[in-house]
This record gives structure tokens, C-alpha cells and sequence, in this order.
């Protein structure tokens, strides 16, 4: 059974809604609401797995609320409903299934209800045993021994930029900035959502516990936990012996140092941070051998 939320800033709407979707077998409407932020704050109560989103909502878009739902349950499907076609582009852009226009006719709900129902059928991907993140030398992520593939290098360049301000809120439009500077801000966004979903792609075979994208208020934020993670291992041996100032600190730092940050790669962005490693790199080095 697909369970699923509708959002709509207009009742009458919303009734003759879930009365369609009433009439259609396998899909639960578990909850209906005219206020989106009602629609985020009791997201945890259900177990959905598409909502119907009105575009033209109060104090949050349609858009803005997809991405925020996507950004805690990535595996949600989002059909958007409205009465103007103009946003089918953005709509799209956040990994939209289907797109509806008002008013609704029932031989169209249909269509989009195996849609939805057909992606359900497919077998979710097993949890991964084990995942590694690798920056210094080479960057690339594993799971089960396995390198990730990219299908888009950008999606790859996002995701290396939001580890390197991991647990930091980012907004849109520095990331736009710092990622496509030559880019007019509205090419920038375009090409911005695009490799956001590529990125949720990826990340979600990587256990989307593991590695969390969160949205809010135009800014995204990545954090990493249980995750083997080269850059944080040789952090914390570094800090641990700045506190202690010990030889076997200094060796286990300097054992966690693969190569220089993403030295492969050529983002600007990144060059302060390697050379900050290398720095520190270097000044292991002489501990340990003053040390020793």
C-alpha cells in the first residue's frame, strides 16, 4: 500500500483530491494539509511515500517544500499540482515524478498513480555493509569495497565541496558562486539543482543515515557519521597530538596522511584547505623526527 500526503492551500481541493485518490486501489492518503510548514513539522508521523504538492502555497513554495521533504526522506516521490505549466521546469529539477495541472481529470490521476505504484514495486537496494570516503590523494567514495560512480563530474565537485564545510549550512547562492562563477546566477541554479540530484543519486547508495543533505531556508547543510573517513581520522590525530605532543601521535597522523587533499583535482575552492594539510603535514613530520 502507498501511503501518501497531499498539500493545498485550498480545501475544496484538497477534498475532491483525496476522494480521486480514495478510489484507487494500493494508495492511503495518510494525511492532508492547507499549511506546508504543518506538512514538514508532522513529516515523521507518516510513513509516506509520494506527496502531492500545490506550487502556489503561503509562506513556502511547493518547490521549497519538496526539496526540504526530499532532504529528509530522499527515497519521497513528489508530484506537484497547479494550475500553471510555466514551473514544470523547476518542478522537475527536484525529482519530480509527474507534474499535474488543474483541474485534475481522473483518467490523468491514474496515469500518474502506476507511475508512482510501478517505481514502488521495484526492490530497494540493501543497506551497505561499509562506506569510506577518500580525500587525501585521490577523492572517491567506496561502498562495500566498491568505488562510487559519478555520472555527472560537477555532482562529484558538489559533493566533495560540501565535505569540505561538512555540518556547515551553505547557501544556494554561494554554492552558485563558488561553483559556477562564469555562470549567470539563473544558469547557475539551474545547473545547481541538477547536480543536486545526481548527488542524492549517489549519496543514497552510500545509506542515506550515513550521509545526510539537509534543506532549509535556501542554505544545505552535509553531515557524515559511521563512515570511514580518511579527512576526519587525520584531524583528530592531529589535534591529538597538538594536545599531547607525543611520537605516537605524530605517527599515527602522519600514517592517516594518503597524499595531498583532493590532489588530483583542480578546484579552486580547495587549494587554502590542501595547503593548510600540507602545513600540518610538514610539521608532523619534524615532531616526529625530533622526537624520535
Amino acid at each position: 500500500m502507498l501511503q501518501v500526503i497531499l498539500v493545498d492551500d485550498e480545501p475544496s481541493i484538497l477534498e475532491d483530491l483525496e476522494i480521486m485518490l480514495g478510489n484507487c486501489n494500493e494508495v492511503e492518503v495518510a494525511a492532508t494539509y492547507t499549511d506546508p510548514f504543518k506538512a514538514l513539522e508532522e513529516m515523521e508521523l507518516h510513513r509516506a511515500g509520494a506527496a502531492f504538492l500545490d506550487i502556489d502555497l503561503p509562506g513556502m513554495n511547493g518547490i521549497e517544500l519538496a526539496e526540504r521533504l526530499i532532504a529528509h526522506n530522499p527515497e519521497l516521490q513528489v508530484v506537484f499540482v497547479t494550475a500553471y505549466n510555466h514551473y514544470a521546469a523547476q518542478a522537475f529539477e527536484v525529482n519530480a515524478i509527474d507534474y499535474l495541472l488543474k483541474p485534475i481529470r481522473p483518467e490523468r490521476l491514474e496515469q500518474t498513480v502506476n507511475k508512482l505504484l510501478k517505481r514502488l514495486a521495484v526492490n530497494p537496494v540493501p543497506a551497505p555493509s561499509s562506506c569510506r570516503i577518500r580525500c587525501l590523494g585521490s577523492f572517491e567514495i567506496s561502498v562495500d569495497n566498491q568505488v562510487l560512480k559519478w555520472n555527472r563530474n560537477r555532482a562529484r565537485e558538489l559533493f566533495a565541496y560540501f565535505l569540505q564545510h561538512e555540518g556547515k549550512w551553505i547557501s544556494k547562492y554561494k554554492l552558485c558562486d563558488d561553483l559556477w562563477p562564469d555562470s549567470s546566477p539563473e544558469r547557475a541554479q539551474t545547473y545547481l539543482q541538477v547536480c543536486l540530484h545526481a548527488l542524492r543519486k549517489n549519496l543514497k547508495d552510500a545509506g542515506k543515515s550515513r550521509i545526510l543533505l539537509t534543506y532549509s531556508n535556501g542554505k544545505y547543510a552535509l553531515t557524515v557519521s559511521d563512515v570511514e573517513w580518511d579527512v576526519r581520522q587525520f584531524e583528530e590525530a592531529y589535534q591529538r597530538f597538538k594536545a599531547s605532543n607525543s611520537s605516537d601521535a605524530a605517527k599515527q597522523a602522519l600514517s592517516c596522511y594518503g597524499g595531498e587533499y583532493l590532489e588530483s583535482e583542480d578546484w579552486l575552492w580547495s587549494a587554502l584547505r590542501r595547503e593548510a594539510y600540507i602545513c600540518q603535514y610538514d610539521e608532523l613530520m619534524l615532531a616526529a623526527e625530533d622526537i624520535s
